[in-house]
């Protein structure tokens, strides 16, 4: 959707009026134009991945709902452990077995002791958890197979070399999260953390932003068509923008509306923008068409057809570029140059189709790298450079990410 809001950056024709605006400047203006899709819809948990939440989501219940062992030992009274050493151990009547989803049948006693499994619940009267490895207990480890239950059964007690304290290897009823506290905020893009949050709070459906239905066009008279076969003729090209466009969209977690392609003549163009239109884009990206050549059809289109309020970025590659409304749907004309394209679709298409499918964190990240071989830039405009990244932590404490240009 697109919106009047922020500051307007409108610019003529005129060469004079050509600024070319710098990156940052371009990302903050084009995310004052835009806002998120007013429409929403409840979708299941799996399906919501890579959309984003409508409202914020509170804890229906504690979690974790109990407390548990988080490794394999012996539930017992921290404070019956006091003295406890290798050399002078204190011995505890083992009174039963729990394993996950296994709840206590009594309280502990003093100089009692359940032999527990990681994930068990600690049984009411205890307050700690001794590791196995500080006992002469048997069958832990996964060592002793079928016999392991066995000996866990027969056991009838138990000799403690180590103290512990209260709360030790024991996590907390609600030490995640409590009852009514947020656990997701509006704005959130839901990804594999996320739906493991929901489900282990046993939440099922959410509230989502609907999908945003983005319109790809590629222009150019040289371009054939997507499935032709065979030899290419004098002066054509194979359509790689078109595709690789529309997988970005649907990356991003937008529904990609493929446009076609269209010829370097305005009714062309203007025809296949207008199909864009009549399929309920929310947005429209082209690649072709807006640098300074006779033919460059795609920015007079919009100009004459709409309005334009971003002209040209200060950017290597990527340095033609439009950004303005055709019809009332925003447009994001794109250089013709696959790499430019691509780069393009990263830097400032991708911001605007997280923030109007209503994620707060539309901003790339930028991450601080170490440059493995020199980099020049001469074209006195910032330059993207594509790279390889790679982690280095040979140096113990220290994580670094180093680049090489590809």
């Amino acid at each position: 959707m697109a919106t009047d809001q922020g500051a307007s950056m409108q610019m003529n024709d005129g060469p004079a009026n050509r600024r070319r605006i710098p990156v940052d400047e371009a990302i903050v203006a084009l995310l004052a134009h835009v806002e998120p899709v007013s429409d929403h819809e409840r979708v299941r948990v799996l399906d919501a991945m890579g959309r984003t939440l409508v409202e914020d989501i509170p804890a229906p219940a504690d979690v974790p709902p109990f407390d548990y062992a988080t490794l394999d030992g012996y539930a017992v009274r921290a404070s019956d452990t006091d003295g406890a050493a290798p050399d002078q151990p204190v011995s505890f009547e083992v009174v039963g077995v729990l394993a996950a989803g296994v709840v206590a049948s009594r309280a502990l006693g003093k100089g009692e002791a359940y032999r527990i499994l990681t994930g068990a619940p600690v049984p009411p009267g205890g307050d700690a958890v001794v590791p196995f490895e500080g006992t002469d207990g048997k069958g832990f480890g996964g060592w002793d197979g079928s016999d392991a239950m066995s000996l866990g059964l027969a056991e009838k007690r138990v000799a403690v070399r180590v103290q512990v304290q209260t709360g030790a290897d024991v996590r907390r009823r609600a030490e995640d999260q409590r009852a009514g506290e947020v656990l997701l905020r509006s704005g959130t893009r839901v990804r594999p953390a996320e739906v493991a949050v929901l489900a282990s709070a046993g939440i099922f459906s959410v509230w989502v932003h609907r999908r945003n239905r983005i319109g790809v066009l590629s222009t150019g008279d040289e371009l054939v068509a997507r499935d032709h076969v065979g030899p290419l003729g004098p002066g054509k090209i194979r359509d790689a923008n078109g595709p690789a466009l529309l997988a970005l969209v649907s990356r991003d977690g937008a529904v990609p509306v493929d446009l076609g392609q269209a010829l370097d003549e305005p009714d062309s163009v203007r025809a296949s923008l207008l199909k864009g239109v009549d399929q309920g884009c929310d947005l429209i990206v082209t690649s072709g068409g807006v640098s300074m050549g006779d033919r460059d059809m795609v920015k007079h289109v919009i100009r004459d057809d709409g309005e334009v309020s971003i002209w040209s970025i200060d950017l290597r590659p990527g340095k033609p570029f439009t950004f303005g409304r055709f019809h009332g749907v925003p447009i994001m004309a794109l250089p013709g140059n696959p790499v430019s394209a691509m780069v393009t679709y990263e830097l400032l298409v991708n911001p605007v189709v997280r923030r109007m499918q209503g994620d707060r964190a539309a901003v790339p990240v930028e991450v601080m790298a170490i440059a493995d071989q020199e980099i020049l830039n001469d074209s006195g405009r910032e330059n993207f450079v594509r790279g390889v990244a790679r982690i280095d932590d040979r140096v113990r404490g220290s994580v670094e990410w180093h680049v090489r240009p590809t």
